[in-house]
């Protein structure tokens, strides 16, 4: 107690001193938000090691194409008159005008409505359901802007015709629309739900802003250094403020919990920080510890955007902490008043779940864990450009209903080179039997079959008798509204393959992949490759990342729970309910349906880091008292009010219009309660066999 009381002088003494400080801290972090950018890329998604980047990289650099957009316009009439030809006409040269378009393939040749297509893979008229359905495709040689998109939107608005747009160029200008709203909309309403469940437990509007006001400075200060070090807010990262304020919240709980609780029986305000200084000081830091430890565990993924979502967010639970430890200990000593009468008894307080000591507790455990092990071989890891997106978003609409017309709509490439000749006769029948075979998944445009169909005109199979294959389509390919450059290149060797998925499944994509490296004919290379590919790369890593995370984490907690109580039987104990919560959210994949991705891998450090602090709050009270009813008793209330506050914080990720922030919400309200339960009920139970079991000893020793 003296360390504390030597704590609360200065903050006494030199509070002027502190509170300036704080101003400065807060104005700087406050100067830091505006400076803050973002990054849609998708490419964040990427492993560090990925065969289909270095492919797709390759395939970029030898097609000089660096970003498309598919549009479709549906004129909504069954026969192309005047003014409909006119409209798409005029649309086709305002789009050729833009900057950093580089070719558009569409039904237009020198100012003509003119379906160039020789084949129905390539058309870009198509009726359907008796209206006309009018495609385009641009290119770029580099990415196409945001600027670009709202250009090409504006225009299609003006044609009076109904359209849809994909591409990646399309997805990253909504998702900078989607993290701005996170950003901006999304931590209030985090806070505010934290709030409702902090001011029904502890019933007072002052205490319950106390107690979240260190989550919301570390948010603050941790935004606020991104800001000014010029880090960028990615859709993976936009959601660590959240997990911030909802994890960070908890110190701050107990921290207030108890503080109350000493007023109540009537210290004054030094001493009744004192108090809860020394009952919770050191948890407090610990558990801010185990937190971070958590989140930093992911740093065991491969992938840049993790480690940076668990620096992010590790951060900001140790700006929580501090703040803890030295902001409401400044402002209950010197501002912040609270009287005996001031301080109301909760409404909850957990009294019930004493009834499920002992028995009870060890049959729900083991209801537990066999429900996590009849899901666990169901876990599914299909994750892609477009399942990150809710239905309802017009991304999402968008692409099906491109799929419904032209059966797919986000396309994967077949990238091939050969030694010495590209147009070698073994190499074409090699990959028409490929494609072949790639049909009974997607729709597949290759250019050889847009080669054959050509040099099978009637003017080329003339051409054919006076000049070599070559020539004559080295000729073709020097015509500027011609679509096959761009997926041959005679000077390189190299062909692109156009393959349209009809589902992008993990299944499918794997299907293909064989069936692509089943086909390798002698002289050349192949790989199939693109977004999809690069996202299945992280797929296929994704339970090898998890399990290596979950040992990361169960390390660095036994470590840390080693320090804090100094026996490894309390520390095997606090660890039962945390690693059951782990193998059930496991097995709870698999039950529901939600895929492992990268985000809802990251619950699985939210359990471990936030369920190990339940277990370090009771058990070290308990441990402390030597009783661990009156354990229960001081720690229940705040315990459950965090878990309730956690889950429900973390429920305003339902209204962002990514449904993998939703995945995320599920799993933490999964996750959180489960751990609350445990820990106050099946804890308690092997709490209480150890204290018999050391008694004994003790008895039996003396």
């Amino acid at each position: 107690m003296a360390r504390y009381s030597r704590f609360t002088d200065i903050m006494e003494k030199r509070n002027k001193v502190f509170f300036v400080l704080f101003a400065l801290v807060m104005l700087f972090s406050f100067a830091g938000l505006v400076q803050l950018r973002v990054n849609p890329d998708l490419m964040i998604f990427m492993p560090n090691k990925s065969l289909s980047k270095t492919s797709f990289d390759d395939m970029n650099r030898v097609f000089e194409n660096g970003d498309e957009v598919l549009i479709m316009l549906n004129t909504r009439r069954d026969t192309l008159d005047g003014k409909t030809t006119d409209m798409i006409v005029a649309l086709n040269d305002s789009l050729s005008a833009l900057s950093g378009i580089s070719y558009i393939m569409g039904p237009v040749m020198e100012g003509e409505l003119i379906d160039q297509q020789l084949f129905d893979e390539l058309s870009t008229l198509k009726l359907h359901q008796g209206e006309w359905q009018v495609f385009f495709t641009l290119y770029s040689d580099s990415a196409i802007s945001r600027k670009s998109i709202d250009h090409i939107e504006t225009l299609l608005a003006g044609t009076e015709m109904s359209y849809h747009l994909t591409g990646t160029a399309y997805l990253q200008k909504r998702l900078v629309e989607y993290i701005l709203k996170i950003l901006c909309y999304l931590p209030f309403i985090a806070i505010f739900l934290v709030i409702i469940v902090f001011r029904l437990q502890m019933r007072s509007m002052k205490a319950t802003f106390m107690s979240v006001l260190p989550a919301i400075v570390g948010a603050v200060i941790t935004l606020g250094v991104a800001g000014w070090s010029g880090k960028e807010v990615s859709i993976v990262t936009s959601i660590a403020p959240i997990f911030t304020l909802v994890i960070g919240s908890a110190n701050g709980l107990h921290f207030v919990s108890h503080y109350m609780e000493a007023i109540g029986k009537g210290k004054n305000k030094k001493d009744a920080v004192c108090t809860t200084l020394d009952f919770v000081g050191i948890p407090m830091i610990i558990t801010s510890v185990t937190s971070m430890g958590g989140f930093l565990s992911l740093l065991v993924m491969d992938m840049d955007v993790v480690w940076e979502l668990a620096i992010f967010t590790s951060s900001g639970i140790a700006a929580a902490g501090i703040a803890t430890w030295f902001v409401l200990p400044l402002l209950f000593i010197n501002k912040v008043n609270f009287k005996p009468e001031d301080i109301i008894p909760a409404r909850i307080k957990g009294a019930g779940l004493k009834k499920l000591w002992g028995l009870p507790s060890l049959l729900i455990l083991a209801l537990v864990v066999l429900a996590g092990t009849a899901g666990a071989p169901h876990v599914r890891t299909d994750f892609n450009q477009l399942s990150m997106f809710k239905k309802s978003t017009d991304v999402v609409q968008s692409a099906l209903a491109i799929t419904e017309v032209q059966g797919g709509s986000m396309p994967v490439y077949i990238f091939i080179r050969h030694e010495t000749d590209i147009l070698d006769p073994a190499l074409k029948s090699a990959v028409q039997s490929m494609c072949d075979s790639l049909t009974a998944y997607a729709k597949v445009i290759s250019p050889y079959d847009i080669i054959d169909e050509l040099l099978n005109q009637p003017m080329f199979r003339m051409m054919r008798y006076f000049s070599p294959e070559r020539t004559i389509l080295s000729d073709l390919l020097q015509q500027k509204d011609m679509p096959l450059k761009h997926m041959i290149d005679l000077d390189e060797q190299a062909l692109k393959i156009i393959v349209i998925p009809r589902e992008l499944t993990t299944s499918d994509l794997v299907e293909m992949r064989r069936i692509v490296d089943s086909v390798q004919p002698e002289g050349a290379a192949m790989a199939i490759t693109g977004m999809s590919y690069i996202m299945e790369d992280l797929n296929q890593n994704m339970i090898t990342n998890l399990k290596n995370t979950l040992i990361a984490s169960t390390v660095v907690m036994f470590i840390l729970l080693f320090i804090t109580f100094g026996g490894v039987f309390p520390v095997l104990i606090s660890l039962v309910p945390i690693l059951t919560t782990t193998w059930f959210l496991y097995g709870f994949l698999g039950i529901s349906g939600l895929s492992l991705t990268l985000l809802t891998a990251v619950v699985f450090s939210i359990s471990i880091g936030i369920g190990i602090d339940y277990a370090i709050h009771l058990s070290s009270v308990a441990l402390k008292l030597g009783d661990i009813e009156k354990a229960f008793d001081y720690a229940a209330r705040p315990i459950m009010a965090n878990a309730l506050g956690l889950a429900l914080g973390m429920t305003a990720l339902v209204w962002t219009p990514l449904s993998i922030h939703l995945d995320v919400s599920i799993m933490t309200w999964v996750s959180m309660l489960l751990s609350m339960f445990l820990s106050l009920t099946l804890l308690p139970t092997m709490l209480r066999g150890y204290f018999k079991w050391r008694t004994k000893k003790t008895t039996g020793t003396s």
